[in-house]
């Protein structure tokens, strides 16, 4: 099975089960929102353990404030996700969680000091034009200018925050070290929250919260191992298969059907974050192509070995563990 076959895969069940857990969170019934927050976080404490277990000296950080800046956006990123899901039809929260690649781009300059051209910028207010079809203030069958939609669009926001956040922490930090910290503070945090309401759910709602804690981790688990088999670009088209996936449940499950200026927002924003995709990654391979030639340039000339001919085909591509 070739890498992409692989990444394909993987990016599919991660969209998935990013699904089934928004899906918990619309059908559970009777259990407060702190309470699936806290179990999120509980979720995302356990996953990291048998990494702790294996290597105890991942709590070290050398950006401790940043560290707990990135738990707590996360675990303010989780209650208004949750909200606008609960709130809002399964197919239109997926679609504006989407506007959060929007968001980066619109946030790289200031906070990044990244340079965006006139190209992203564009797909940017393109996107945000989405959002405006399929909210279309005043109009028949519009979505209610209340929490829900808010949160879904703070939701995106904190989730673009967090990710220049994690761009920040990855030049010194480790993968595991980062995800760590983001379950020790979530549950510090979500769990005085939570701790008032707290009550037996239910066998049936318990089962629920168990599902909506692993779900989210595993999720990103398996999006993280694609994107490590291929570039972003190339998976990127193939995640938003969660679109489908919520539109079907969302018919069969919550009785809601899409209606045609949801697929006009959906075409633009989907449409919009794909370009931006693209056109960072180009911008990337830009930049990386005079580094590469100047290192290889400075590397003494060695003679190949026969048999080095197809290690080297293989290249660290074709491995889901490498960097």
């Amino acid at each position: 099975m070739s890498p992409f076959t692989k990444a394909a895969l993987l990016s599919v069940a991660a969209g998935f089960i990013f699904n089934l857990e928004t899906t918990v969170v619309k059908a559970i019934e009777g259990v407060p929102l702190a309470t699936l927050v806290l179990a999120r976080a509980l979720g995302q404490l356990g996953w990291t353990l048998p990494a702790l277990l294996r290597d105890p000296t991942l709590p070290r950080t050398r950006a401790l404030p940043m560290q707990i800046f990135r738990g707590m956006l996360s675990v303010v990123s989780w209650y208004t996700y949750y909200l606008a899901f609960s709130g809002l039809p399964l197919a239109t929260a997926t679609v504006l969680s989407f506007t959060s690649v929007l968001f980066v781009t619109a946030l790289a300059g200031p906070v990044l000091g990244e340079r965006v051209r006139w190209r992203r910028w564009s797909a940017t207010l393109v996107g945000f034009a989405g959002v405006i079809a399929i909210v279309r203030p005043g109009g028949a069958g519009a979505v209610a200018l209340d929490w829900p939609l808010a949160a879904a669009l703070a939701s995106a926001l904190m989730g673009a925050v967090i990710v220049l956040t994690t761009k920040t922490l990855a030049r010194t930090e480790r993968t595991g070290t980062i995800m760590f910290w983001i379950g020790v503070v979530a549950v510090s945090v979500a769990l005085p929250v939570a701790l008032p309401g707290l009550a037996w759910p239910g066998w049936g709602n318990l089962g629920l919260l168990l599902l909506c804690a692993v779900c989210g981790p595993f999720a990103m688990h398996l999006w993280i191992n694609a994107l490590r088999m291929v570039d972003a670009s190339v998976v990127a088209p193939i995640s938003y298969v969660r679109l489908v996936f919520a539109a079907a449940t969302g018919v069969l499950l919550f009785n809601e059907v899409p209606d045609a200026w949801l697929g006009f927002g959906a075409a633009l924003i989907v449409g919009s974050a794909l370009y931006i995709t693209r056109r960072e990654a180009q911008v990337a391979r830009r930049r990386a192509a005079p580094l590469a030639a100047n290192a290889e340039a400075a590397l003494p000339i060695q003679p190949m070995k026969p048999q080095a001919d197809s290690a080297a085909s293989s290249g660290p591509g074709s491995s889901p563990n490498s960097r």
